[in-house]
């Protein structure tokens, strides 16, 4: 089982369906890579031994002298994609944990100075947008257009996306907000983008939204929910809500 959730969390972080129209997808059997806002993801590097090579220099060929990460997963990729990576560059980075619980087995208690909405409503998306907007430190508004889109996504059958928004109930102000990928055909569903504006933490928002999260999860029949979750940042967090550990993800990036 821990080898089937860490590779179920790897062909998540693979996928591609909720890239904006503004990215370019390059994707084939053993490869997939994507370019988004002026840098490279490589997602999905699984060739053969005998293609290892040719594969990673049609990449690089067509990153050219561009930014770009590649996401090496101790258990899928072994020395000889590390000796080949770090001989063109590339620096180590950021580590994650893949975590994960089983929904039934979440059992944190959550605060009762937080409401959590499942979002519904432009202005509700609109909300969403702009607490991650200052918890992430963005100078850059959400377009009318865009927050649409997103609700659109998140309000759609069946679900793929769904969108959360915690807000004080003393004063009914946003101060958190968090999204959740669906993937029903791996019966698994995937935690992105929490946070909670800083001046605003410490109240349970976090703890809420993972419980809210979790509870969707289970009412249609998700089993387990994960993430990747930064060693140094979220892992520690998500540890202290149940999440166990079932591998790692490494970050290791070319001119960036």
């Amino acid at each position: 089982m821990p080898q089937l959730l860490i590779e179920t969390l790897e062909q998540v972080q693979a996928q591609t369906w909720w890239l904006p129209k503004s990215a370019t997808v390059y994707e084939e059997n053993d490869v997939c890579f994507y370019k988004l806002n002026g840098r490279y993801e490589i997602v999905r590097f699984q060739p053969s031994s005998e293609k290892l090579h040719s594969s990673f220099e049609y990449i690089l060929r067509i990153v050219n002298k561009e930014p770009v990460r590649f996401l090496f997963f101790p258990h899928r990729h072994g020395q000889d994609v590390l000796d080949m990576i770090s001989s063109v560059g590339f620096k180590k980075g950021h580590c994650y944990e893949a975590r994960v619980i089983e929904v039934d087995h979440y059992q944190r208690k959550t605060s009762t100075s937080v409401d959590v909405k499942l979002v519904k409503t432009l202005e509700e998306i609109r909300q969403v947008y702009e607490v991650r907007r200052q918890v992430f430190g963005s100078d850059k508004h959400e377009p009318e257009d865009h927050l649409r889109l997103y609700l659109k996504e998140a309000t759609s059958q069946p679900p793929k996306v769904r969108q959360f928004l915690a807000v004080d109930l003393y004063d009914g102000a946003a101060i958190s907000q968090a999204g959740l990928s669906i993937f029903q055909d791996l019966n698994f569903a995937l935690l992105f983008a929490g946070g909670t504006i800083a001046s605003d933490r410490g109240q349970g928002a976090y703890t809420a939204l993972v419980a809210a999260r979790i509870a969707y999860a289970r009412s249609i029949g998700i089993q387990h929910v994960g993430l990747f979750a930064r060693e140094d940042t979220s892992a520690p967090i998500v540890e202290q809500q149940g999440f166990m550990n079932f591998g790692e993800m490494q970050q290791w990036s070319l001119n960036c």
